[in-house]
């Protein structure tokens, strides 16, 4: 995993379990506009900078990531082999689009000679890289682009289709996405504070997580996926049925795939951008879901920001890593509760050892994802 923390899962838990965060500044020049909004960039050294950024950069971060997974996971070179591949992503090469077209004078049809070559290039390069032979599947709906990618690779994985798969998650930052949420009044002026009666918005971040899925542990203390459910809310567009309907839905329909009540999750990551529908919808689905048995429930956003279609592994890494190290993290930014909402992330690291856990992810246009993980002792 690569993110504004860092690239070192080591330091990366230290400095969630202290609370260190790093969001940037960044100035809307191509715009004009007199001001600035905050983002979490990947912030190393020197090569990380904006302006140093190229397309070799934005790969070099890609097959890291990947190496670093897949050494880390012990697979051997047939292991590597007969892996499939499933990548999740909002902005997919469009960082490396946007740099091209910076550094190009050319006409407009010559501009598009350095365009992007579908959602699959990604996927493909990678398996290219690394000698992958499975199929390769590329998802890209919005927010929950790489919780997908998840659940379909746990769903292939489970139903006996393939035995093992790469899970990646990644959006690097990018104009569009940048300049688009800020357009829609969505970034918030400083400070990242979902859930609380202050927020007024999401703080965008920029990652690289990669995950390796298998039917059976290799560690102690890996996590097992027990259950998860996709659905498509359809009340807007671009956002979610207020009252919650449909995610309540979701995360219903993911305990009873998992085989478990509500009363047993020992701790909710909920997906919270800090938008005032978003917010709003996912804790009235929460209370549908969980009545007056509320577990606890974390925001990772305030740590990393909101790394859009990346979030479902950079979100889940950061969350079991967490755990694996004793502590369920508390919520960066959280002061004030809103009574609307009705609801209180933790404010303080909570103990955590084997559980039952849901991890949320809800998508602008609609689109909802529950993930159920645990690290108990599951036979078989």
């Amino acid at each position: 995993m690569t993110c504004s923390l860092g690239d070192s899962l080591e330091g990366i838990v230290d400095a969630v379990r202290h609370k260190r965060i790093k969001p940037e500044q960044i100035p809307f020049d191509m715009a004009g506009l007199p001001y600035t909004r905050p983002y979490y960039l990947i912030n190393r050294n020197e090569r990380d900078k904006l302006n140093n950024r190229s397309a070799e950069y934005f790969y070099e971060i890609l097959f890291s990531a990947v190496s670093r997974a897949l050494a880390d996971a012990g697979l051997n070179r047939a292991e590597i082999e007969e892996m499939h591949l499933f990548f999740g992503s909002t902005s997919m090469d469009v960082p490396v689009f946007e740099g091209n077209h910076r550094k190009t004078s050319e006409t407009v049809s010559g501009m598009f000679l350095h365009s992007s070559f579908g959602y699959g290039k990604l996927a493909g390069a990678i398996a290219e890289r690394f000698g992958i032979g499975g199929n390769c599947y590329s998802f890209a709906t919005a927010c929950t682009s790489s919780a997908n990618a998840l659940l379909y690779a746990a769903a292939m994985i489970s139903e006996g289709q393939i035995g093992r798969a790469l899970v990646v998650g990644y959006d690097l930052f990018n104009n569009l996405g940048f300049y688009g949420f800020e357009a829609l009044k969505s970034i918030a002026a400083s400070e990242y504070r979902p859930l609380d009666r202050t927020r007024d918005g999401m703080i965008l971040g920029e990652a690289c997580g990669v995950a390796v899925l298998e039917g059976k542990p290799r560690k102690a203390g890996d996590f097992m996926h027990l259950g998860g459910a996709n659905l498509c809310d359809t009340y807007s567009i671009t956002s979610h049925d207020e009252e919650g309907s449909v995610v309540a839905e979701t995360m219903n329909r993911a305990l009873k795939q998992a085989g478990i009540g509500p009363e047993e999750i020992c701790a909710v990551k909920a997906h919270a951008t800090g938008t005032e529908s978003n917010d709003r919808t996912e804790c009235a689905a929460m209370r549908v879901t969980f009545g007056s048995h509320m577990p606890p429930v974390t925001c990772l956003k305030p740590f990393i920001g909101h790394t859009v279609g990346a979030c479902g592994v950079n979100e889940m890494i950061l969350f079991t890593e967490s755990v694996k190290a004793g502590f369920v993290p508390s919520t960066p930014g959280f002061r004030e509760q809103d009574e609307n909402l009705n609801l209180a992330p933790l404010t303080e690291n909570m103990e955590a050892g084997e559980g039952i856990f849901m991890l949320n992810h809800f998508g602008f246009g609609g689109n909802c994802t529950t993930l159920i993980l645990s690290n108990q002792d599951h036979k078989g």
